[in-house]
């Protein structure tokens, strides 16, 4: 009954309110002055009597009980609580009659300090790893990813502990003992928003680190060692048969092998081999199909690649390694710190794999990153009406934006709490709020330094690193002052049309005809149409960027005008002035000159040693998908005399290693022949190996083609 009576006195309104809520404790006290209650003291509860009801009151409060039908704490209970708090056994009032001096006031400010004492121990105490499994892994990982962009909690101190999760958009209150904590998703079990709260609070007292938490992650992750390499196995298994046997030799039903590796990979949660294997399994189809898209090397690479994928899950033990291997059935969005978002453009898409639907792209002018969101459907069923003709743009804009999508396609806003996954892909997620800045302005200091004016400068930064790889596309901006007039080629069955820079380099805009860019050609025929006609050239392109035979090539999303940007001719020839680096001399603009200046040939290797490279790896890789055609069963005498060509020419031109390897495979090749028994992982991993030595040389040597092409030219022509 002790405990009880210095409990009564401890607790506070604030404390009361975190076992219910505010409105109740106000209903309480009106209550109360109605009521004549009666109280039963007991050795560890009390009896109250009301007019509706009955109360229990116990130690702790929240196990207190009502007779009225409420599961939770009702007004029943916090009456009998405030009544009981005013009117103390008769033989206790004249010890704790209200308190007339300091001390005694003191007295009783100090059982609340201990009441919240006791209340942050009991947080800080709490164990981590119940906390985290109560979280789940990916609301663990969220609370992680949100900590690191920089969003942080409200935290309210008293007898009772608020902890506002702003990207849960939920309130805890938490209260000694923690089981009787509240949380505004009426959740009376540990839920996750109360875990997040309590791990909250202790990285606020610094009882643990994020980064120890982090560590938690990390020694947590459990893989299945076993099954991935049973899944690894099979999968090299099934590749090493289709290169033992040969393209030409294999059934239509390789392209259902792979489908059947793809399942076993699903279920062994390896996504990133499920998506590659299927990638597969439709070039096989269109082999079989005789399509035009079809290209043997292409196959072969991904083939090469994948079974190195296998070769490394086998004998990986580092998780991050297992990690990145493995893959993910769906983009991982982790949380990002405050949106500034500029809308771009957008594009249809049609995939390989069996979606089609529209991506929408937006720019952050502050750190000049740009950002996508995709809607995805799949197409995998005929005859099914996917969606009404005009939904894209008619439908309902993402993150709260009151306004259709095409509408959206012309603003500029924010976006708080917003996720996004590698490559800038941005999620809709309900934590995600919007705001509305107005109508998208191109103006603005920091868009206009995301526009290249100079291509040699847009080719280093977008190719600039040999064999980097790089998540999601790559996009720029970039300036045009000249634009030669568009053609149509009807045998490739592709748009193009050069643009130029203020030095006269050179970009290819080009567009291959498909159902779906027919729009877009025909939206460049009529724009180079109307360039005709006009001096003033000058656009900014919006694409993504691609080297092709030695050139640099832009495939165009959005194009606009130049007066989006500036406001005259004038504005335009000032602000690329003062851009300039110390030295540098002033762009004239008029237009493309007579004679461009460009770097001397001793500056970098000859054009045509770049296309002879260029042929010769070509070479390479023709041998190789030659090898994988007839297959390692059924060698041809022609295949194995070309390997040995290639090595020595290679040796001739500097390439040692494609020397070595080329050398390798025409002799290990050529001796199995005259062998019972032949193993053929040394060709496998020679085969890998040489493939990857010629795509970073093609890489390499596309790279040094459109440097030279770009500044070797007289009267515009190379």
């Amino acid at each position: 009954m002790e405990a009880l009576k210095n409990m009564l006195l401890q607790v506070d309104d604030e404390y009361l309110t975190g076992l219910c809520n505010k409105g109740t404790v106000k209903r309480a006290y009106k209550d109360l002055d109605q009521e004549k209650p009666s109280a039963v003291w007991q050795e560890t509860e009390t009896e109250v009597t009301l007019k509706e009801a009955v109360c229990r009151i116990r130690m702790p409060l929240g196990e207190s009980t009502c007779t009225c039908p409420s599961r939770s704490i009702c007004r029943h209970i916090i009456t009998a609580i405030l009544y009981l708090k005013k009117n103390q056994p008769e033989d206790e009032k004249e010890e704790k009659a209200p308190p007339k001096t300091a001390e005694e006031s003191q007295e009783i400010l100090f059982g609340k300090e201990a009441l919240k004492q006791a209340l942050e121990q009991e947080i800080i105490e709490y164990p981590i790893e119940k906390l985290k499994r109560a979280c789940g892994n990916k609301r663990y990982r969220e609370l992680l990813d949100y900590l690191h962009a920089g969003e942080q909690p409200q935290i309210q101190e008293g007898t009772i502990i608020t902890v506002k999760v702003p990207w849960e958009d939920t309130a805890v209150k938490l209260l000694s003992p923690l089981e009787f904590s509240t949380c505004t998703c009426k959740s009376r079990e540990l839920c996750s928003h109360k875990a997040q709260a309590i791990l909250l609070f202790q990285l606020h007292r610094k009882a643990v680190t994020l980064e120890q938490l982090k560590r938690l992650t990390e020694s947590n992750e459990e893989w299945n060692h076993q099954e991935f390499a049973r899944a690894a196995a099979s999968i090299k298994e099934g590749i090493r048969l289709h290169l033992m046997t040969g393209l030409s030799r294999l059934s239509p039903e390789a392209a259902e092998s792979m489908e059947r590796l793809a399942v076993i990979s699903h279920g062994a949660g390896l996504a990133a081999f499920e998506t590659n294997l299927r990638k597969i399994a439709s070039e096989y189809r269109l082999y079989f199909e005789r399509s035009q898209a079809f290209r043997t090397e292409g196959l072969l690479e991904q083939l090469l690649t994948l079974y190195q994928m296998a070769e490394s899950l086998e004998h990986t033990k580092d998780s991050e390694k297992l990690r990145a291997l493995a893959g993910s059935f769906r983009d991982t969005y982790r949380p990002v710190s405050r949106l500034h978002l500029t809308a771009m453009g957008s594009r249809s898409f049609h995939s390989k794999t069996g979606y089609e639907g529209e991506i929408y792209y937006f720019l952050e002018p502050e750190k000049g990153s740009f950002y996508t969101w995709t809607d995805a459907r799949p197409v995998f069923y005929e005859g099914v009406r996917r969606r009404p003709l005009g939904g894209g743009e008619q439908a309902q804009a993402p993150w709260g934006l009151n306004c259709c999508r095409e509408q959206m396609m012309d603003l500029e806003f924010y976006l708080t709490h917003a996720k996004a996954a590698a490559g800038g892909k941005l999620s809709v997620s309900q934590e995600t709020k919007s705001e509305i800045v107005g109508i998208r302005d191109f103006g603005s200091d920091e868009i206009r330094k995301a526009v290249f004016w100079d291509y040699e400068k847009l080719l280093e930064d977008c190719f600039g690193v040999c064999g980097q790889e790089e998540e999601g596309e790559r996009l720029v901006l970039a300036g045009a002052f000249h634009c030669q007039e568009g053609n149509f080629d009807t045998v490739h069955q592709r748009f193009s049309m050069e643009i130029s820079d203020g030095k006269g380099r050179k970009i290819t805009v080009a567009v291959a005809y498909s159902k779906e860019e027919k729009l877009t050609i025909r939206v460049l025929e009529r724009l180079s149409e109307r360039l005709k006609k006009e001096t003033d050239q000058t656009l900014v392109f919006f694409g993504i960027p691609y080297l092709e035979q030695g050139k640099l090539c832009l495939y165009p999303i959005e194009v606009f005008g130049r007066e989006r940007f500036f406001d005259g001719r004038e504005e335009l020839e000032k602000y690329l002035r003062e851009q300039e680096e110390p030295g540098e001399h002033a762009a004239k603009i008029a237009g493309p000159p007579a004679k461009l200046q460009g770097k001397s040939a001793s500056n970098g290797p000859d054009k045509d040693v770049l296309q002879g490279m260029e042929s010769f790896l070509g070479e390479i890789r023709e041998a190789l998908g030659d090898l994988f055609q007839s297959g390692l069963n059924s060698l041809q005498e022609e295949t194995l005399k070309n390997l040995g060509r290639l090595a020595g020419e290679g040796g001739t031109l500097g390439l040692h290693r494609a020397e070595e390897d080329l050398g390798f495979l025409e002799k290990t090749l050529g001796n199995k022949r005259h062998q019972m028994e032949f193993d053929p992982e040394p060709v496998l991993e020679t085969w890998v190996r040489v493939m990857d030595y010629v795509k970073l040389c093609l890489e390499k040597v596309s790279q040094d083609r459109a440097v030279w092409e770009m500044n070797h030219y007289e009267n515009g022509k190379t």
